[in-house]
């Protein structure tokens, strides 16, 4: 144990778990793909499969040749050590993936939201490759079991807990294996199902049509973005293994954490945005359609900030997921702020939104309410940055990163300013 703002700094931020640059490659990798696929006619499920190879290959490929993250101690896994087979052990790995899997299941059978037509591209994708998905699995399990350090994972443990073997099971590991899987089990199905009506829009996206002075190439490129975006976020979600080094480590242990990130997605941001937290009434669009050229400079600040934004999900490679501690980002957009898609998303809302303009026909209130609607939204961002902070902030690697922030970040005046916004680290951490 030791005290980590008292431990000496380095003069740069500690090195990343990914490379920005190598990352960036995917990223025209894929703008190169999404050009192809307008002017070829596939499906739109097809289409997915050649946009998800083409982030997954790539940065797998670098990875694995330049970057060589199976080697790293954080995989748990000797690849140089003789392969140890057993059989009875693998075999109770299999027991708790397929226990877990079907804990899923149950909850996609019993809760109304995944009934219904919204879901089918989730649905439709593990129909076409169920199988190939359950042979894949029991073959890299095989795999990973007989060169890991300690094989008695987590997997491992709740197999031979629902074998009846309990004393062999980890409380911890256990409830950290399960919260994993509930990330993946709620974001995965959300992320593939926005990115679906996505590629549907915007592989067929009419430009014939489309200038700056109607706002349609705005338009296009605002959503384009965020489907980049998504792309990224969804191969994270599925890349999650530990022999290329993108498993998660830990996902959020406190109930608050969890309800300031879920209350940001859907269902429940609809429900709160509908009821108490609603802002968007105004679209600078027709707030600024009597002055083009700032309007256009207007639409230009906000694709300079969701391409922010984007580039901060890039910059994980494939390691995104929401509420979990998957290796520690330091170059990038976050070698300029801890949080760089939080404020560029944040910030980018206030201007397409206007919430400041007083709605045609009502009253300057109607202005001051969707501006403190808007603030609560954003009060929820800064809630999750700071539980991100908390969780991140058991691992020696963050506290490093974020105490050279405090100094070196383009935002470290503020903590200058108002003391709350500085990074104060634990007291003792593990090192």
């Amino acid at each position: 144990m030791s005290s980590l703002s008292e431990s000496p700094r380095r003069p740069g931020p500690p090195p990343s778990v990914t490379n920005f640059g190598l990352n960036s490659i995917a990223l025209v990798s894929v703008i190169g793909t999404f050009l192809y696929l307008r002017s070829h006619n596939f499906t739109v499920q097809n289409s997915e499969l050649l946009l998800f190879a083409s982030v997954a290959v790539p940065i797998v490929a670098f990875d694995l040749l330049i970057l060589r993250v199976y080697r790293r101690a954080s995989t748990g896994i000797d690849w140089g050590k003789k392969f140890d087979f057993n059989f009875g052990r693998i075999l109770e790995k299999i027991i708790g993936l397929t226990f877990t899997l079907g804990v899923i299941a149950l909850a996609y059978w019993v809760f109304p939201e995944y009934h219904g037509s919204f879901y089918d591209p989730l649905y439709e994708l593990l129909q076409r490759f169920a199988i190939p998905l359950v042979v894949v699995a029991v073959v890299y399990m095989g795999i990973v079991d007989g060169q890991m350090r300690d094989p008695r994972d987590a997997y491992w443990q709740l197999g031979r807990f629902v074998t009846g073997r309990w004393r062999d099971a980890k409380a911890s590991d256990i409830a950290n294996h399960f919260r994993g899987w509930l990330v993946k089990a709620y974001f995965l199905p959300l992320m593939l199902v926005w990115m679906t009506n996505d590629v549907s829009q915007l592989v067929h996206y009419n430009l014939t049509n489309a200038t700056w002075s109607n706002l349609r190439f705005y338009d296009f490129f605002y959503s384009f973005l965020f489907l980049l975006d998504l792309l990224f976020s969804t191969v994270g979600y599925v890349l999650s293994l530990r022999a290329i080094d993108t498993h998660i480590r830990t996902a959020e242990p406190t109930m608050f954490g969890w309800i300031v990130a879920l209350f940001c997605y859907q269902p429940f941001y609809s429900l709160m945005e509908r009821q108490y937290v609603h802002y968007g009434d105004t679209s600078f669009g027709a707030w600024l359609s009597a002055w083009p050229t700032l309007r256009l400079i207007w639409a230009a600040a906000i694709l300079v900030l969701v391409a922010i934004y984007m580039l901060a999900t890039v910059a994980f490679g494939v390691r995104f997921s929401n509420l979990t501690h998957r290796g520690i980002l330091t170059n990038g957009p976050y070698r300029f702020t801890k949080h760089p898609a939080y404020l560029s998303k944040n910030v980018s809302w206030w201007l397409v939104s206007v919430p400041f303009i007083i709605p045609h026909g009502q009253v300057w209130s109607e202005a001051l309410r969707h501006c403190f609607a808007l603030g609560c939204v954003n009060m929820m961002y800064f809630l999750r940055a700071r539980t991100e902070e908390a969780h991140l902030s058991r691992d020696p690697v963050y506290v490093e990163y974020a105490l050279w922030m405090n100094d070196h970040g383009v935002l470290s005046f503020l903590g200058r300013w108002f003391p709350l916004l500085k990074y104060k680290a634990p007291s003792r951490v593990n090192t």
